[in-house]
């Protein structure tokens, strides 16, 4: 691709292969699972010299939007990007509400779709020289996370996961550490217990059904657990809420 004279509005590039790139009087050299935001009338080129080249893209044009200074400060320049699918998912979205969805509730949903969008590379941006230092198995190690606070309900053991990743218990968990500041155990903990005030909160259950439901074989051990992350019992915090 080829632009000399740049374009009327802002180019999105989700970057999934390898690419050369000349952006103003500056080169490039950028890996997969990267972000450009090309600025207007900015002249441009990008090829893979090595082989397939690779992208999903956007145009846009905005004017007196609240994150215009703050979409100029990140243009111009590759950033890495941790979440390319959600990137693209929210590119596609856009196109098919552009293209298909009723006209009375466009304008609304293109809208809130492209600030989801442009809060995320926003986010990347601002995080861009966290993400190259990123740990091994920094991706299976969020997804990790998000399972364990879907399934609080279910026994998860160092040893099976650490076996997942093909790595050992000890490795495992100054990863875990080191990537989010807690140890798996203090996490997982942490997670069942606010599952439990959750129910406390908004339900009738009693404290030994939300113990069981949590996964407590032992409701002195929920008693025991719950007190040390929350500094208060269960039974007086459902007094309190």
């Amino acid at each position: 691709m080829s632009r000399p004279e740049g374009l009327m509005h802002y180019v999105i590039l989700i970057i999934k292969s390898k690419g050369i790139f000349h952006i103003g009087d500056k080169e490039y050299t950028v890996a997969p699972n990267h972000a450009i935001l090309v600025k207007p009338l900015t002249p441009y080129s990008y090829s893979n010299p090595e082989g397939n080249y690779s992208d999903d893209w956007l145009h846009f044009s905005i004017s007196g939007n609240i994150y215009l200074k703050e979409i100029q400060s990140i243009a111009n320049t590759p950033f890495p990007i941790d979440n390319p699918e959600a990137l693209t998912f929210f590119i596609q979205q856009l196109l098919w509400e552009n293209s298909y969805t009723q006209p009375e509730y466009r304008n609304h949903k293109i809208v809130a779709l492209f600030s989801v969008l442009l809060h995320h590379l926003l986010s990347a941006y601002k995080n861009r020289e966290q993400q190259k230092k990123s740990l091994p198995f920094q991706n299976e190690l969020q997804s990790l996370r998000l399972e364990l606070q879907n399934s609080v309900t279910s026994n998860h053991l160092i040893r099976e996961e650490a076996k997942k990743l093909g790595i050992s218990e000890s490795y495992f968990q100054h990863l875990y550490t080191a990537l989010f500041g807690i140890s798996f155990q203090k996490d997982f903990i942490r997670m069942r217990v606010e599952y439990a005030k959750h129910l406390i909160r908004t339900s009738n259950l009693t404290l030994e059904q939300i113990s069981e439901i949590c996964g407590y074989a032992s409701e002195v051990h929920f008693y025991r657990q719950f007190k040390q992350v929350a500094g208060i019992t269960p039974a007086n915090y459902r007094n309190k809420h």
